[in-house]
């Protein structure tokens, strides 16, 4: 590969690993992929299971009403809860390294939901939107991180992801005509995750085909903000005794119902 020239110059960015260039690629574009993070010979067992999981969640309501009429069918949400394969996706080695690189030492699970994206189908993912909802400033550092894990073929006819390179730099949702001019649009085989900083703007692709398109997405993030729904009080306990775990999953991180509540878990804390 010819070398490239440059002049002027007096600071530069190194990377000598494949995780530097992940960590370049989500710091300047927002977003990198990463491919085979899942075994495909794990993919049809985890299909199923989403799957379960959404029935089981529109069963558990269905006494409200239809799930479309809160926005929010075809949405599998705190998948771990339901099933130990979700929380082993969850806390895939590269992906925490590579949360860890971005966010330092301290995050949690913020949540992790299944968008089941049927064929021919609107629904509210295909709208532009921030996994950070409403939010519109920029900081320095990332708040969050997204992991959205393909668990079948993201491509043109089952509506990749499109994102908007950069835009997490940006306070203001860009123009219709830059929208245009320079929305991405992601394809990535099944197994392969797309990770962006989680107040880059995108959107789901329409499914044209005649497959289920369905991906898992993770959001980690600083535990100054409060998780989608309380991973802690769905667990009851589960997993609490394991330090990483403790943390990950916002046990440690939860509201105090009262001072005194409060003061006596840190002094729990103290004694250990």
């Amino acid at each position: 590969m010819q070398k490239i020239q440059h002049y002027g110059i007096k600071e530069f960015a190194k990377t000598e690993s494949a995780i530097d260039n992940y960590v370049e690629d989500i710091k300047i574009n927002g977003f990198t992929i990463l491919s085979d993070v899942v075994s495909r010979d794990l993919l049809p067992t985890i299909r199923d299971k989403v799957d379960q999981v959404y029935e089981t969640q529109a069963s558990e309501i269905e006494y409200c009403g239809d799930l479309a009429d809160i926005n929010d069918a075809n949405i599998g949400r705190a998948l771990l809860a339901y099933d130990e394969i979700f929380l082993n996706l969850a806390t895939q080695p590269i992906f925490l390294d590579l949360v860890k690189r971005l966010l330092g030492d301290y995050f949690i699970l913020q949540m992790q939901n299944a968008i089941i994206n049927l064929p021919n189908q609107n629904n509210y993912q295909i709208s532009w939107h921030r996994d950070l909802n409403y939010q519109h400033f920029t900081s320095s550092r990332p708040l969050a991180i997204s992991i959205l894990v393909c668990i079948d073929d993201f491509s043109l006819e089952t509506g990749g992801t499109c994102v908007l390179p950069s835009s997490h730099k940006i306070e203001a949702f860009p123009s219709e005509q830059f929208i245009k001019n320079n929305e991405k649009n992601i394809i990535a085989k099944a197994g392969s995750a797309l990770v962006m900083d989680s107040m880059l703007f995108h959107r789901a692709g329409y499914n044209s085909s005649v497959n289920v398109r369905r991906g898992i997405n993770h959001m980690y993030c600083l535990p100054i903000i409060k998780q989608q729904i309380s991973f802690p009080a769905m667990l009851n306990g589960k997993y609490a005794d394991d330090a990483f775990l403790n943390k990950f999953l916002g046990y440690d991180s939860e509201t105090g119902r009262s001072v005194t509540e409060w003061r006596a878990r840190k002094f729990e804390k103290n004694k250990l």
